[in-house]
């Protein structure tokens, strides 16, 4: 049976909605130690700001991990890039992540920063390499606005949405990397489709990717309930949903809008995840809002796209009052 409580070493964030930073960051400090100024820690971690953003921007992953030193002064670190990112905004994100790790979580021997586009990680601990192993250090941001939508009809609609990106991402894709639209014309004309992404590390295998996101989404019923947005993002995996597109070039699959009134079908049953209870500690943070339209480029190629048709989205909003 799926937990709902977040492990000790995650930190929860309701955000609230804010106008973006030039550049929203999200940073995540460890507590495991510290390094000191002019210190062979501090000298490996700039050794490897030096090398990390052309390594991983060069990767057609848009991944990379190396370490740097000998104990007890080695450096682990980790990069990963958004996949419809092109290789310049990689390469420029992982290098101010090398900047704001130092500045946003100051001496801190392990650190991570968050972006739009990408990712950096930092510790003196080997698992932060492993695709499995360690812990996946995910902060929740979630929009405080409000849908318009009936909130069953919508939550439905994100559930479903969010869980077919998942499984692109982990069984359709060799980079782990998927995105998705729904339909939701036929409930909410105003705001007719939902936006989602989901990824995980390239190197996981389908079923480690698979794992790691049923573990994140099974936070949605109860901290994404009735929001216009939502993401979590994870040293392993991450996803995000909205109601606007927010990534760029066509999305890898679809979804269409569900017909009101469409008999009832059978739900299948929650994919079963693990997690240790205890309780979130809740902190203030800021997530984006509408990109303007247009921009970006595709980057690292482009999956087929893949319509789906899920019956039990229209037999839940079936029951729905509009």
């Amino acid at each position: 049976m799926a937990s709902h409580h977040l492990p000790s070493y995650l930190a929860l964030l309701l955000a609230f909605l804010l106008p973006p930073l030039a550049a929203s960051q999200w940073p995540s400090c460890g507590k495991n130690g510290n390094y000191t100024t002019n210190s062979a820690y501090q000298a490996n971690i700039q050794a490897l700001s030096a090398t990390l953003p052309n390594n991983a921007s060069a990767s057609p992953t848009l991944f990379a991990v190396a370490a740097v030193g000998t104990r007890p002064d080695i450096v682990y670190a980790l990069a990963l890039c958004r996949d419809d990112a092109n290789a310049s905004t990689c390469g420029d994100c992982v290098s101010q992540g090398f900047t704001d790790a130092q500045k946003l979580c100051p001496y801190s021997k392990a650190a991570t920063v968050y972006y739009d586009h990408c990712y950096v990680g930092l510790s003196s601990n080997q698992t932060l390499l492993s695709p499995t192993g360690g812990d996946n250090g995910a902060l929740i941001l979630t929009n405080q606005q409000n849908v318009t939508a009936p909130v069953r009809a919508f939550d439905a609609a994100v559930g479903a949405l969010v869980n077919a990106t998942a499984a692109y991402a982990a069984d359709n894709s060799s980079r782990r990397f998927g995105t998705g639209e729904a339909g939701f014309e036929t409930v909410d004309k105003a705001k007719p489709k939902i936006y989602s992404l989901a990824q995980c590390r390239p190197d996981m295998a389908p079923p480690d990717c698979r794992s790691c996101l049923a573990d994140i989404t099974a936070y949605i019923p109860k901290y994404m309930s009735g929001k216009q947005g939502g993401r979590i993002l994870g040293l392993r995996c991450n996803y995000r949903y909205e109601q606007y597109p927010f990534y760029s070039g066509p999305s890898l699959l679809q979804l269409p809008a569900p017909s009101i009134g469409a008999p009832p079908s059978q739900a299948p049953a929650p994919t079963p995840v693990n997690a240790t209870p205890v309780s979130p500690t809740p902190v203030n943070a800021t997530p984006g809002s509408p990109p303007p339209p247009g921009g970006g480029s595709t980057g690292n190629g482009a999956a087929g796209i893949l319509p789906i048709t899920l019956p039990i989205v229209a037999a839940i909003l079936a029951s729905v009052v509009i």
